[in-house]
Formats: structure tokens, sequence, C-alpha cells
């Protein structure tokens, strides 16, 4: 299989937004909000890559870690996922765990009166921030951040609390309180943040490694190259300024918000050209 450019799904949200201009062909005006979901029209990848523009701040939520999918939903994996800040406003937040130690019964009792928002740690965030957020992190992504977001490939999300929210016809979405309680991982500690910006050395800056995916964010210049040995999964994704994939006599152009798949069967060097000032996140999977 050959490197190649992936077809977004623009998935509506009751919390969203719009800014990656080259995904609004697809959505009509009256759209309530958008995630894009990278995915793969020539099989399976291994990781799940998003791009999510919150209009509203997202659900409370949690997701659950390997063992506790596999034993109780049957799923293969669980999901751990981290994200970038691409874009924000300037009192923009994630919540990530706790601002005290909580436990379980406490935290049933304040969900049944509906005073969650008051035990939740606020993160305030900027422009290039990371943050990893293991499973069994109770976490929301604020309103007016736009992140990219790279997860294990799973659809397990165990909805806790949704600021009241309601649909066109009054209903709220459903909430997976009982799941949640025991999938939350109490002991989770405060969120380390990193800054892309600030921690740039020749261009490159190496954010996350752990057991389910790589993650880097580099930078590149008009005319410059960055050159990819073949054996390794690479999902490449342009975040601001125009690239070439290169590989073999073919190219593919790249602007903001694309993204490209470099298959770990694929056998030969893939290049990536900056047709100026560019930056972009490399994803890879856990071998």
């Amino acid at each position: 299989m050959k490197p190649y450019k992936t077809n977004p799904v623009i998935v509506e949200r009751i919390w969203g937004g719009r800014r990656l201009c080259s995904y609004n062909k697809n959505v009509g005006d009256k759209g309530a909000g958008e995630s894009w979901e990278t995915v793969s029209p020539e099989g399976e990848i291994p990781v799940l890559i998003k791009l999510i523009d919150a209009r509203e701040t997202l659900s409370v939520q949690v997701h659950p870690d390997d063992k506790y999918a596999i034993r109780v939903e049957n799923a293969r994996n669980g999901k751990s996922e981290a994200w970038i800040v691409l874009e924000c406003e300037e009192d923009s937040f994630i919540i990530y765990g706790f601002n005290r130690m909580i436990q379980k019964g406490e935290l049933r009792e304040l969900l049944k009166r509906g005073l969650i928002s008051g035990v939740l740690n606020y993160v305030n965030v900027k422009k290039g921030d990371c943050i990893f957020v293991p499973a069994g992190t109770v976490h929301s992504i604020g309103s007016g951040v736009l992140a990219y977001e790279v997860q294990q490939p799973s659809d397990l999300t165990y909805r806790i609390y949704d600021w009241n929210r309601t649909d066109s016809c009054g209903k709220g979405r459903e909430l997976h309180i009982d799941k949640a309680l025991d999938a939350i991982n109490y002991s989770s500690g405060l969120p380390c943040v990193f800054n892309v910006y600030d921690s740039l050395e020749d261009g490159i800056f190496n954010i996350i490694e752990c057991e389910y995916f790589a993650l880097s964010f580099r930078v590149i210049n008009k005319g410059e190259y960055h050159f990819y040995e073949p054996g390794k999964f690479r999902a490449i994704t342009a975040v601001s300024g125009n690239l070439l994939l290169q590989y073999e006599d073919f190219q593919l152009p790249m602007k903001k918000g694309d993204t490209c798949i470099i298959p770990e069967e694929y056998d030969r060097e893939v290049r990536i050209k900056g047709l100026g000032a560019a930056e972009y996140i490399v994803t890879s999977g856990s071998n």
C-alpha cells in the first residue's frame, strides 16, 4: 500500500463550531458544529485522529482503560489520548481530573445534586499546549479551543455531565454514570502541559511517546526537505502553511487540516517538502 491522503468525516456535535475552511465545503450553514475524524479508505490504522472545534465546552467524560474495556465491553482496547491546542481564545481551558481528592461515593452524590463543576480541575491553555490524557482521567475540552486529538482506536466514551444541554427537541444526551464511576482512576494526578513553541529544537519537538502512539511537532521552511525511512506507520497532519508529501514520482499537496498516511508496509523513503514556512504533526504507532 502506498502513501495516501485521508478522506475526513465531518461529524456534527451539539457543542461544536467550524474553523477549518478546507472542510467546510461539505457542511451546511446550519450545522451545530463539527469534529473532523480522519479515516482510512484503504484499511485500518492503529490510531484515530480528530480535529475538534469546540464552540461550547464538551461534555465531562472518561474513557476506560484496556482492562476495563476488554472485561466490560468485550472491546479490543480502551482509549488513552493526547491533545495539541492549535487555536484558542485568551481565556480557553481544558478540564483534567479533579481539584482535590475525591472518592467514588462522593462523586456519585455530587452528580445527583448537579454540583460536579465545583470539583473539576480547570487548566488554562494557549496555542501549542500539549496534554496527554491517560484512560481513566475525567476530562473535557473547553469552548473556543481547536485541538488536534490522537487516540487509541476506540469509540468508548462515558459521559458523566453535559452542562444541562438539550437538543432542538429538548432532550439531553445520554449519560453513562455507573460505567464512568467504575472506569475513573481516582488517584490520577494533575496534567503535565508542554508547549511546542517553548521547546522546539532544530524545528522538532518530540511531544509524547507512550505504549499506544508517539507524537511530534515539526517546523519546515520553504524548499526544505524532511525524510522518513520506511517500515513505520506515520500520520502527517498539516497545521499551518503548505506542504508536499513526495514518494517515488508522486506528490500529495497538503494544506491546513489535511492528513496523509504513510503505511507501515510501504518500503520506500517518503519526503516532506515545505512550500513556505509550515508546521505539521507526525503521529506514529506504538511500534
